[in-house]
């Protein structure tokens, strides 16, 4: 028809937004006769929180605006809680309620509860600034503890309840993919636009899906494109998330798959490569080039005996390749040189090595 040509030219020239608008006049709500919408029962419904919370806030409107004044007002102590819990368990890796996404009577009770109400008020006295309570938690002696292990509070607490060492914490696919493409020179900063447009309604769509979604991009992980049933690959091996539901937390495991992803995925054989000759244009000798890997990938210089071994190790390596092969994820004759492949080995090494994945 004309009209919709009409409407997709006009449609073309700006971007639409879907967004929530109060109606003038509010509908009127009654309680469903075992939920059945033709079936009203009582008196009409007038809006509010539910019987169990505090009330709404004195002259708040009833209506999205009266609802945000209740989830933030200073009487309503849960959403504090709630805030400065996620903050703790985003800290430490173990939040003080450990079923953050449960508060009531199923939920855990608090390993600190006393804790729990002072970082509250602590938000609160601060206009709820997350940047004041997150300072306040990292200047603590509590964030600074290491890791280290002591066999008497193993003995007292092994879960480490009560907070005597410092919790090691794992690489969130996210921050583990932002660091391979940071080492190889490739992680663009830049924000993007959506990675999933191309996409259209096939990749929600029945039946099979023949467009399947990219990951290719060089930019940050966040950027990439969340699929319920189509995970990217580093997501779906390093425990995102489960897209299908809210969860407060991730499942934390330690599988095969996941050392088998960071040896054969093309994905981390090209980084390594890349990583290898971002090193190699360094104009450094090989103890300077083990260095400057060091510094990429682990963030540290290497302590003599692994300088030593290193350097040595990727001599003996170039040596036993016979020939140049292709590069993974190459395009048409690529090749990469015998010395290069040897970097390369020893890059992707670091990269699956347990501190690389692991902030101790």
């Amino acid at each position: 028809a004309a009209w919709v040509r009409e409407y997709e030219e006009l449609e073309k020239g700006f971007t639409t937004t879907l967004v929530a608008k109060e109606l003038a006049k509010p509908r009127v709500t009654r309680v469903l006769h075992r939920g059945e919408y033709n079936q009203p029962t009582g008196d009409p419904l007038q809006p509010g929180v539910i019987s169990v919370a505090n009330p709404l806030p004195r002259n708040a409107p009833p209506n999205r605006l009266g609802l945000a004044q209740w989830i933030t007002s200073p009487e309503n102590p849960l959403t504090s809680r709630v805030l400065v819990n996620r903050i703790w368990q985003r800290v430490f890796g173990d939040a003080l309620v450990r079923t953050p996404e449960d508060f009531g009577l199923q939920g855990e009770q608090p390993t600190h509860p006393e804790l729990l109400d002072y970082l509250a008020s602590r938000v609160l006295a601060h206009n709820w600034s997350l940047k004041s309570v997150i300072r306040e938690i990292a200047l603590s002696r509590t964030f600074q503890l290491s890791s280290e292990h002591n066999e008497e509070a193993q003995a007292v607490d092994p879960e480490n309840t009560l907070l005597w060492r410092a919790h090691r914490l794992r690489k969130s696919p996210e921050a583990l993919r932002d660091t391979v493409l940071h080492a190889s020179g490739r992680l663009d900063l830049t924000p993007v636009g959506s990675t999933v447009a191309y996409l259209g309604d096939q990749a929600t769509a029945v039946g099979a899906n023949k467009n399947r979604r990219r990951t290719d991009y060089a930019c940050r992980t966040v950027y990439l494109p969340v699929i319920r049933n189509d995970l990217p690959e580093v997501l779906d091996v390093f425990d995102f998330a489960d897209p299908h539901v809210a969860t407060g937390g991730r499942p934390e495991t330690l599988v095969p798959a996941q050392q088998l992803y960071l040896l054969n995925s093309e994905f981390m054989m090209a980084e390594s490569i890349r990583t290898a000759e971002r090193i190699m244009n360094d104009q450094l000798d090989p103890e300077g080039r083990v260095r400057r890997m060091y510094g990429l990938i682990l963030n540290r210089p290497p302590d003599s005996a692994e300088l030593a071994d290193m350097t040595e190790w990727i001599r003996q390596t170039a040596e036993q390749i016979k020939e140049p092969s292709e590069a993974a994820g190459a395009k048409g004759d690529d090749t990469v040189d015998r010395v290069t492949q040897a970097w390369a080995l020893a890059c992707q090494a670091l990269f699956a090595s347990s501190e690389f994945q692991i902030a101790d």
